[in-house]
């Protein structure tokens, strides 16, 4: 297998997990409260991660050793993404049982557009496509929240909307630190202290037993093993075998993933205009991934 094929595949493995991630965060919650969930999941999504970094360092020449951050640094880095890891998380798990799966997956995911814009802001230039992207995912947003007017939008809606920004603003903080900091450690490290974040409320707010742990063993283990540790894995090993603009088009299946997801784990059945809202942030996501045709050309001229 050529390994651009085998790169797609393990995106699109990824992009599955994904999808299906919501579904696990949802049933958790007839358990487990928002806290105790996201303490428990990140936990062991953290500690899993933690055989692959020995394994790559492993692999790592001297010079590239001495490159990386030190300890103090790496725990700075992961202390920040992990503040903004756990604002994310936990608006999506306070506004799950208040919406559908499919619509959660296609508000959050809009943070793929917010991301640029967040970018702007930051002294970054945003392509025609982007724009093209955001006016295509307004309509789209407005057919899935809006339609009904301001009546339809649910609190779980806000919350999902509220993650979206957090994970654009996860992916600059990421940005930020990664460019000296191992990005498995950071993302090992980051999982590990949102769950560390979650313990004291997770005991002051809310119930915890053994019992209930049991019970949410299934959703609890593929939320933690199998979103975090295999599909973050699946997804570093895909994007280093395949070209970026095409690893952004696959991973944001994701989002069509969690849709089926719904329907197939909870019988969710969204309604007609939804459903047309989840096709336009569906096309906005895919046109704001495209690249620049001018960017495209120059980069043309430069190799030849």
């Amino acid at each position: 297998m050529k390994r651009s094929a085998k790169g797609n595949m393990l995106l699109f493995m990824a992009a599955i997990i994904w999808g299906c991630a919501l579904v696990a965060q949802k049933a958790g919650m007839s358990h487990l409260g928002p806290f105790g969930f996201t303490a428990i999941r990140c936990t062991i999504g953290g500690l899993v991660l933690l055989p692959l970094i020995w394994h790559l360092d492993k692999k790592k020449s001297t010079e590239e050793k001495q490159k990386e951050a030190g300890t103090k640094e790496t725990i700075i880095g992961s202390v920040w993404c992990g503040l903004v890891l756990t604002s994310l998380i936990l608006f999506q798990q306070f506004g799950l049982p208040y919406t559908t799966v499919g619509k959660a997956g296609f508000i959050t995911a809009l943070y793929i557009l917010l991301t640029p814009v967040m970018g702007i802001f930051l002294g970054k230039k945003a392509g025609k496509n982007l724009w093209i992207g955001v006016v295509i995912g307004l309509a789209g947003m407005y057919m899935l929240c809006l339609y009904e007017g301001v009546s339809g939008l649910t609190f779980g809606d806000l919350m999902m909307l509220c993650a979206a920004v957090m994970a654009a603003a996860h992916i600059h903080v990421i940005d930020y630190f990664v460019q000296k900091i191992d990005p498995v450690k950071l993302s090992a490290y980051q999982f590990i202290f949102t769950g560390l974040i979650c313990v004291i409320p997770m005991f002051v707010f809310e119930e915890i037993s053994i019992e209930a742990i049991v019970e949410c063993a299934i959703p609890i283990l593929y939320a933690g093993l199998i979103s975090c540790g295999l599909g973050y894995t699946f997804q570093i090993i895909g994007q280093t075998e395949t070209d970026p603009s095409l690893a952004s088009l696959i991973l944001s299946l994701e989002t069509v993933f969690s849709l089926f997801a719904g329907w197939i784990f909870f019988k969710e059945v969204l309604s007609g205009p939804e459903y047309i809202g989840c096709a336009l942030m569906f096309i906005a996501i895919m046109v704001s991934q495209l690249p620049d045709r001018k960017k495209s050309d120059r980069l043309r001229e430069n190799r030849s």
